[in-house]
């Protein structure tokens, strides 16, 4: 009848929603391990996270650990170059309270939560309505915070399948990023003295 018929449509439905996901952290964690090249890293994820939840924005801010503060390393969406040069103190809006607490956010409507912070909507002139925002943590440290907006949608939200997804995605990140900057660090040590932090003669030569 028409509810077993529902019933197993949406089944198959769900079946390849999982199978989609499993193949996307299969090629995810292929691509970013093999590379250390932390830009190409991040097109990688930025290309995943656009085919699996569809934001209709989003963005990967990382730690400036001198300054304590977050900066968009990447922005995608409506008004994503009016914001791009904003930056938010640790434990300032979503994206900065997640970084201070380490720990995963779903929010269904900004306005109903007093973390939100409305410099980036003012300045894009785009309406944020949902937010997930995930900690990049690597070895209890938190290295970044990925946000998606809005889904493409209307009518849908985000939902805590979503959630656990890009907290996957995130972790695979994070490590990506940790080896990345490790060996740009080991990179330039070949080339600089340690205590002067001047060229070398190796650089020289």
């Amino acid at each position: 009848n028409a509810v077993e018929i529902d019933s197993e449509t949406n089944y198959i439905s769900e079946h390849d929603q999982r199978l989609k996901q499993l193949t996307t952290f299969s090629d995810l964690g292929k691509a970013i391990t093999s590379t250390l090249d932390l830009k190409e890293i991040l097109k990688i994820v930025m290309e995943k996270i656009s085919e699996l939840l569809q934001p209709k924005n989003w963005s990967l801010l990382l730690v400036d650990d001198e300054k304590n503060e977050l900066y968009f390393e990447i922005v995608v969406g409506e008004g994503s170059d009016k914001i791009k040069n904003i930056r938010l103190k640790i434990g300032e809006g979503i994206a900065g309270w997640v970084a201070r607490e380490g720990a995963p956010l779903l929010i269904p409507d900004v306005n109903k939560d007093p973390r939100f912070y409305k410099k980036a909507d003012e300045s894009s002139q785009f309406t944020t309505k949902s937010i997930i925002a995930v900690p990049l943590k690597s070895r209890g440290k938190c290295l970044g915070v990925i946000e998606i907006i809005n889904k493409i949608s209307e009518q849908d939200s985000f939902k805590e399948e979503d959630l656990l997804v890009l907290t996957t995605i995130a972790d695979y990140t994070a490590i990506a990023i940790e080896n990345a900057k490790f060996f740009q660090k080991i990179q330039e040590l070949t080339v600089t003295d340690d205590l002067t932090k001047l060229y070398n003669s190796r650089y020289l030569y």
